[in-house]
């Protein structure tokens, strides 16, 4: 009995050992679910964390012309949707300054405004906020059902600093009379007459497509656009010769400003030569020149019906002419000078004046109405003018570039497809083009830029010693294969150019993200 109440008196090990399991038990699940609810967090939040890159960045190219702030929302969205990471809570930040004013936007758009994004020169930038809910497994055991998970991103979509090379050269008029012929007398083809008449063809027409194309692709004052002609419109009667050297011109540098980029676009003119001379033996000039009906020729073939100066007057036009030198002559080049245009064009990114920006995407299109007809020495014509013999001319022969020698096209050799080093003899304006759109392609020696070409009307398209083989090989050779590479089109008229400009805009946006 009395050992019977002894065993009874002592406390129960038993329960206590049960009390000891079931909180170790507790313990062993809570570790359990921290490792298990905790990896589910991590891979929530990296799985988040990847949406909002790619949102953000989709948000960003959302910024351009016409853009309305829920489209930067639902860019986003689709995004983090489309990555199976669909936020509880997305918040939008950009800039919201102004470009006119540079007072915040106060309205209520979807959007937030964020000083931080606010950088000039502007850039593309959105931030996403994203929060998540996720729910737990094994924590709901000690009473934790849920956890909030965050995550942020800065996306950029790069800002476009394009140059616009247009070719100013007087094939530029040839359409300004649909009906007429070249080699016929046409006054209205006078650049001199539908320069100031605003009516040179194809010249007006592929300046209000230029306008078309940057009021439809670029977003000011995050874009910027450089305009670059073939050569200056205007004689200087400085130089001499009364006409300027076959040089590219900078009509305006790179520029954030929509109404500056439209009133450069719009003062383009076709280049207006000299007057040739009457005398056959004169060489006091250079290049084309503008053949008019001279008081003289009147006078003398008054009774020829057969002379194309016949019953007209002294300053109608003819055509434009080149009148052949002496030998390897090269002051008979034409005025189309595609490689120091690619090189002046190149050096608008490196302006200071403009602002450089490494960060944006540099790219530049180039028109050409015909084949390279002449160059520049290099890198950039920085020779005297001086005449000390008095002919008229200057006495470096680089004043003029560089042609080959003995060819009957002494400006350009035969064969478009010939690549000659600059000691060869035959080095020739093509090879000239052609080793500047290698300096300006390839990213490792040069500029790195993007270029993309056009050839316009049946003046290039039916060169076979030279235009569109040249205009391919800058676009999608040049530089190498680490380069960039646009892509060369043509257009046979007005009516195909509109289309190669959309697919170069659409073409750029696809390249804009960073």
């Amino acid at each position: 009995m009395k050992q019977l109440l002894n065993k009874l008196s002592k406390p129960s090990e038993r329960g206590q050992v049960i009390v000891i399991i079931v909180f170790a038990m507790v313990g062993l699940i809570s570790a359990i679910g921290l490792m298990t609810d905790g990896g589910i967090l991590l891979i929530e939040y990296a799985k988040l964390k990847r949406a909002i890159d790619a949102a953000s960045i989709a948000s960003a190219s959302q910024y351009r012309r016409g853009f309305v702030a829920q489209d930067l929302v639902d860019a986003a969205q689709e995004f983090l949707i489309l990555n199976d990471s669909e936020a509880d809570n997305i918040v939008i930040y950009r800039c919201k300054r102004d470009p006119e004013t540079d007072a915040v936007i106060t309205d209520v758009d979807g959007t937030e405004h964020d000083e931080a994004l606010c950088e000039l020169p502007r850039r593309k930038l959105i931030r996403v906020d994203a929060t998540r809910l996720v729910q737990f497994g094994f924590m709901r055991v000690v009473g934790i059902d849920s956890g909030s998970i965050s995550a942020s991103s800065v996306g950029e979509a790069a800002s476009i600093d394009m140059v616009l090379v247009i070719d100013n050269s007087i094939s530029m008029v040839y359409e300004t009379n649909p009906t007429g012929e070249d080699d016929k007398i046409d006054p209205s083809e006078d650049p001199a007459v539908c320069n100031a008449a605003h009516t040179c063809q194809p010249m007006e027409g592929i300046k209000a497509l230029a306008a078309q194309f940057v009021e439809d692709f670029m977003f000011f004052p995050y874009d910027r656009v450089a305009i670059v002609t073939m050569t200056n419109p205007t004689p200087d009667i400085a130089v001499i010769g009364g006409v300027l050297p076959r040089n590219a011109y900078t009509v305006l540098p790179l520029d954030d400003s929509e109404s500056d980029v439209l009133a450069a676009i719009d003062g383009i003119r076709v280049f207006q030569p000299g007057e040739c001379p009457f005398d056959p033996d004169n060489t006091t000039f250079y290049g084309t020149c503008r053949d008019t009906c001279l008081q003289a020729e009147i006078d003398r073939d008054v009774t020829d019906p057969g002379s194309p100066c016949h019953l007209n007057t002294a300053g109608t036009f003819l055509s434009d002419s080149c009148t052949r030198g002496p030998g390897n002559d090269q002051r008979v080049c034409g005025s189309s000078n595609i490689g120091f245009a690619l090189y002046t064009g190149s050096q608008e990114y490196l302006r200071e004046s403009a602002g450089v920006r490494d960060d944006s995407f540099w790219t530049l299109v180039l028109l050409a109405g015909g084949p390279s007809n002449a160059s520049s020495p290099e890198p950039v014509l920085t020779v005297s003018f001086t005449d000390s013999d008095s002919n008229g001319f200057p006495d470096d022969p680089e004043y003029w570039g560089f042609c080959p020698t003995g060819t009957t096209l002494r400006c350009r050799d035969a064969d478009s497809n010939s690549r000659h080093a600059e000691s060869d003899s035959m080095y020739d304006s093509d090879d000239y083009a052609r080793d500047i759109a290698d300096l300006v392609a390839n990213p490792d020696t040069g500029g790195g830029i993007t270029v993309f070409t056009i050839g316009y009307g049946a003046l290039l398209q039916t060169n076979t010693a030279g235009g569109a083989p040249l205009l391919e090989y800058i676009a999608e050779s040049a530089g190498g294969a680490s380069a960039n590479h646009g892509f060369y089109q043509d257009a046979a008229v007005l009516s195909d150019l509109g289309p190669v400009f959309e697919e170069i805009g659409k073409y750029i946006f696809t390249k804009l993200s960073q």
